[in-house]
């Protein structure tokens, strides 16, 4: 029991302390928010990017179109269907202002998969759940991105060129990096290492640096006005997502790596990305910064009793 305390204890406390010490660079006044702004575009389209596109290009074809892998993906892709009809359901029938209704159904599906579940991966697996995670990220961003613009779209408050939208979307360089790294898995090139050793380096930097800069942009002062829907949407999205999908995995036979990359990509908290689509496309852009602040830290407290239990029941 005590081992399994520490185990879970040691995926969750860097991420806890990195976080923290973003806190402090922000109320130090040491950054602002316009280098922010430019550290995060350095993060996601250079060493988040270069991590992921290493990660992918790493594996072999064979694990890539694996009968198992295909299945992990197809758990993760039904589960994120089942909680937005749900989800849907629920929010349309319970709510008046349409202005919050995507942002509570996006809030209860849409995680920060590739900033959380890697160093999770990381941290219990090394390069064996960087692989799977890895995968699971290739397969699950794009789709969720595909159904917030799809919803956003629906529930759309002023006149948006979606076509433009899209495109953005088709830009986001962890999409790009995954297919380009799908494309060297499956075109068997080998990458000389006067190229991959610099994009290795640069995927080092990835998941400190995304931390700091994410703990930094949290404002804390925007949790109170939508706190009754921030926590519904986030039972939803860090509690009963999960539990249904690790259900399903469990009853699968998924275990170690697999389970992981489930619980990657269905209990993570919002990805902050998803306040920059709401503000784009129209809706109400303070409950999104409000579920991404308040799913981040109690993913914290979520995660860690999540990787205690299937560390208990042998699971992982």
């Amino acid at each position: 029991m005590l081992e399994n305390l520490l185990v879970s204890l040691n995926v969750v406390f860097p991420i806890f302390v990195m976080l923290t010490i973003g806190v402090y660079v922000r109320r130090k006044n040491l950054v602002t928010d316009q280098s922010l702004s430019v550290m995060n575009k350095l993060v996601f389209r250079i060493f988040m990017s270069s991590l992921l596109f290493i990660n992918i290009s790493n594996m072999d074809i064979k694990s890539v179109l694996d009968i198992k892998n295909l299945k992990l993906m197809g758990v993760i892709w039904g589960c994120l269907f089942i909680i937005t009809i749900l989800s849907y359901f629920l929010f349309e029938k319970t709510m008046q202002d349409r202005n919050k209704i995507p942002v509570m159904i996006q809030g209860a599906y849409r995680a920060n998969l590739a900033l959380f579940g890697i160093p999770m991966a990381m941290s219990l697996y090394g390069d064996k759940g960087l692989g799977v995670m890895s995968l699971v990220s290739a397969g699950a961003i794009p789709l969720t991105n595909m159904m917030a613009v799809s919803l956003l779209e629906g529930y759309a408050t002023k006149t948006v060129n979606f076509k433009k939208v899209f495109i953005s979307i088709l830009k986001n360089p962890l999409i790009i990096c995954s297919t380009l790294a799908l494309v060297v898995v499956f075109l068997d090139i080998r990458i000389p290492k006067l190229i991959k050793n610099p994009i290795v380096s640069l995927g080092q930097v990835a998941t400190p640096l995304s931390f700091v800069v994410l703990g930094a942009t949290l404002k804390f002062d925007s949790l109170v006005k939508n706190l009754k829907l921030s926590m519904v949407a986030n039972v939803i999205k860090l509690v009963i997502l999960p539990m249904i999908a690790i259900t399903i995995g469990i009853k699968l036979g998924f275990k170690n790596e697999y389970l992981l990359g489930i619980l990657g990509a269905t209990g993570a908290p919002g990805a902050v990305s998803s306040f920059i689509m709401v503000k784009e496309i129209g809706g109400d852009e303070n409950l999104a910064a409000e579920l991404v602040v308040s799913s981040t830290l109690l993913s914290i407290l979520t995660l860690f009793v999540w990787i205690f239990m299937l560390k208990t029941f042998g699971y992982l």
